[in-house]
């Protein structure tokens, strides 16, 4: 670890031990112990992988299981094995009283937060995708009726969209989105809120 960094990691408010804070721990307070991981699973789907810590003797103090799907992450695409071991090492370290306040480490949580992230972003996107295929022809007439400066093309065909489906077509363009910065822009101009005004009226 840095200079300054302590291995300790606030997340929503709990305390996550990284787990390469807690093998130093481990480490220093038991230098003839040792750490063994080992493959229980491994084929084109998932990664599982148990670890052990034993005493000098050989007697198993604490093991830790750790599953990593190949398919939850780019980074599992290259790393499933890596992942798996180093959660496997941190829980068994957790179980051997390395924790902090969470049996989870720091790793675990982050990835865990990533993946729902990721998973957030792929299931918006399949909405997207599907209200644009619902759509397409009023998501058309939009976009003429937004390069012709027309609002009431505009309004009439927007109106017959879904607000459920609206919502999901409005992601920035940068992320997939239907539509362009400056026909997101159009929606927000004076002339076009006008237009949208009067027919609520």
């Amino acid at each position: 670890m840095g200079k300054g960094d302590t291995g300790v990691v606030d997340i929503h408010g709990k305390a996550y031990k990284t787990v390469a804070l807690r093998v130093s721990e481990f480490r220093q307070a038991h230098p003839n112990y040792t750490i063994a991981s080992n493959v229980v699973v491994a084929d084109d789907e998932k990664v599982v992988i148990k670890t052990e810590i034993s005493d000098e003797s050989g007697r198993v103090i604490s093991t830790g299981f750790a599953e990593e799907v190949r398919s939850a992450s780019r980074i599992n695409k290259t790393s499933a094995f890596e992942n798996a071991e180093t959660s496997a090492v941190g829980r068994a370290l957790a179980f051997f009283g390395l924790a902090g306040s969470e049996i989870a480490s720091a790793d675990e949580v982050a990835g865990a937060i990533n993946q729902q992230k990721t998973q957030e972003a792929v299931e918006h996107l399949v909405k997207h995708n599907e209200a644009m295929k619902a759509n397409f022809e009023a998501i058309f007439n939009i976009k003429e009726g937004i390069r012709a400066n027309d609002p009431y093309k505009v309004l009439e065909n927007l109106q017959d969209i879904s607000n459920e489906d609206q919502e999901s077509l409005w992601v920035a363009s940068t992320k997939g989105g239907v539509f362009t910065t400056q026909e997101r822009a159009y929606f927000k101009t004076d002339e076009f809120n006008a237009v949208r005004k009067g027919a609520a009226a």
